[in-house]
């Protein structure tokens, strides 16, 4: 009898070298645990940055919930859905609790929607600059990441969609396309033009828009959802981004598609929920008292955000060798590019090294790597990001 030695799958052959050390995280633990002292710029979680869901509130949402009976539902509980819904028509976005799936986060909404539309080896349509998530959630599907380019306006400096160059990425293989609006770190939209463009184009492949950033727009044109889509749309949201509850668990994913296409899609969707069963009852239960903090959640974000925006702004006017910023009309991210003939990691490491700020490299994100695009947390401490600044500053003089 043969013993055939056991292998791992081919997957992990998609995403690379996992082993492989970061250098600018490695070079970041070093410098913290030799005692130096690190103005991160770079961090994002809002329950790290004193803008977390009130504790006392979410320990009394808890307490008063009955959570010793389970009533397994593969689209997740009517009565969450319900509120999920009502909250898109305060948006004006008419929907029912049938069209709603729930799931335990937007990256498991994700492998939803790959498992229902494609196969191994197909290819999905995602944005660039974009997030660098996507890379790892299409290769755990054995799928093929082909990126589309973004437009920058150079009268903004705005990264904006086109229909046209979405199009022009279209193969026999691209089964799913990937919209995110508002997006990170780029804050482009899926606007009203937007959508008028791509339906005359009649293109029917499904799209995934995902939303989380939803409510953190600022200025220029609003983020859309089309009201009767020619083609399967699924928009993705949750708790993360809505609520400052990252650890919560709480996604869904919303079905507008056209009639012959919406009930197959809803059923399909159903039995890979129900295979799973993964949303768990007390966040379900807990919803109806969650989603009334939505806009004061928010609104401390949108402050936060403000400000520390702000304070970039001014240091990029204030620092000669920075050439261009973002024009940040949406999302958690700002971005700047110096006029330096250096690799941005290169330049993120010796940043780190010498006046101890950290910064994200453009590259990580799909700016190119001739470019030297660094990128700031909008939600970071605003001392911390004041002196962090300052640091930058006087180091780039």
């Amino acid at each position: 009898m043969t013993n055939p030695e056991f292998s791992f799958s081919n997957r992990f052959q998609l995403l690379g070298d996992l082993n492989s050390e970061n250098k600018i995280y490695q070079t970041k633990q070093n410098l913290e645990k030799s005692g130096n002292e690190i103005f991160d710029l770079t961090n994002s979680n809002p329950t790290k940055l004193g803008l977390e869901f009130p504790p006392s509130a979410l320990s009394h949402i808890f307490s008063n919930l009955d959570c010793s009976q389970y009533e397994p539902q593969a689209e997740g509980l009517e009565s969450t859905r319900k509120v999920i819904t009502s909250e898109y028509e305060s948006r004006g976005i008419q929907t029912n609790p049938s069209d709603l799936i729930l799931t335990a986060s937007t990256s498991e909404a994700y492998s939803y929607i790959f498992k229902l539309f494609t196969n191994p080896g197909d290819e999905v349509l995602t944005p660039n600059p974009g997030y660098p998530l996507f890379s790892f959630l299409i290769g755990l599907e054995n799928l093929k990441e082909v990126h589309y380019p973004l437009k920058e306006n150079p009268e903004t400096g705005n990264w904006e969609y086109s229909a046209e160059t979405i199009a022009n990425c279209i193969s026999t293989k691209t089964k799913l396309i990937i919209l995110v609006s508002p997006a990170n770190p780029t804050g482009s939209r899926t606007t009203a033009n937007f959508w008028k463009e791509w339906e005359a184009l009649g293109i029917k492949i499904p799209i995934l828009l995902d939303e989380v950033f939803v409510g953190y727009e600022f200025a220029g044109e609003l983020h859309q959802i089309p009201d009767s889509p020619s083609f399967p749309l699924l928009v993705c949201n949750g708790f993360s981004k809505m609520l400052a509850l990252p650890g919560l668990k709480l996604g869904w994913i919303l079905v507008k598609s056209p009639k012959n296409y919406q009930s197959e899609i809803l059923k399909n969707l159903s039995f890979i929920a129900d295979t799973y069963l993964s949303v768990n009852s007390p966040v379900q239960l807990a919803t109806p008292e969650l989603i009334p903090w939505k806009s004061m959640i928010q609104n401390r974000i949108r402050t936060r955000i403000m400000r520390n925006l702000a304070q970039c702004i001014l240091f990029a006017e204030e620092t000669p060798k920075i050439k261009k910023k973002s024009n940040t009309e949406a999302g958690w991210y700002f971005s700047f590019e110096l006029d330096l003939e250096k690799k941005d990691e290169d330049l993120v490491l010796e940043i780190l090294s010498k006046p101890g700020v950290f910064l994200h490299p453009g590259s990580w994100y799909g700016h190119s790597h001739n470019r030297c695009i660094l990128i700031i947390s909008l939600i970071s401490d605003e001392e911390t990001l004041r002196l962090g600044l300052s640091s930058l500053q006087s180091f780039l003089k």
